[in-house]
């Protein structure tokens, strides 16, 4: 049997590439089917718990939703029916709730909207409940904010404004514009 000559080797590999570019030039390249371009959310959770931590392991803040849908190019996270316990120095707990809510990747803020009530837990009365459409908590600075009109309820008095911004540990509210009060005995 005959080894065939470089020439030979050569014209068959050149033949082989050529055959296999011509079966193929009409192909579109084939794409594996990603979350980002079918649609598909990068995870999808029922009732869900979600708990952020600080530095030493304490949870910080812990976000329940009925469900929960990551977008996968953006990696935010959406819920509904939301329930945010968010734990400052004991015994002092902010909750806040409402119809849905955005968690963007970095987990520093939390957005809320639709029937949006913040309420302090750890007072011994009966606690004031903030009541507006949308906030924002920064959970770096700890601090609730809406431009949007808020209400405050406490036992039977009342207070509504337009903007808030609830410096969660300190327990100071700074209400915005168009504040009026109502107060009975």
């Amino acid at each position: 049997m005959r080894v065939p000559g470089p020439v030979a080797l050569v014209f068959l590999v050149g033949l082989a590439a050529g055959s296999w570019w011509l079966a193929n030039r009409d192909r579109e390249p084939a794409e594996p089917a990603t979350a980002a371009r079918t649609g598909q959310p990068g995870y999808y959770l029922k009732d869900a718990t979600l708990q952020q931590t600080d530095e030493t392991g304490r949870v910080e803040m812990r976000v329940t939703a009925a469900n929960a849908v990551q977008d996968p190019a953006t990696r935010v996270v959406r819920g509904e029916t939301l329930r945010v316990d968010y734990f400052l120095d004991e015994p002092r707990t902010w909750v806040m709730t409402a119809d849905a809510g955005t968690l963007p990747p970095d987990g520093q803020t939390v957005q809320l909207e639709g029937d949006v009530r913040l309420t302090g837990l750890d007072t011994g009365s009966d606690p004031a409940v903030i009541r507006t459409e949308r906030m924002t908590l920064d959970v770096d600075a700890s601090v609730a904010t809406t431009p949007e009109p808020v209400r405050i309820d406490m036992g039977t008095n009342s207070i509504t404004a337009r903007g808030l911004r609830a410096d969660l540990k300190t327990d100071r509210l700074q209400l915005e514009a168009d504040v009026h009060g109502r107060y009975t005995r």
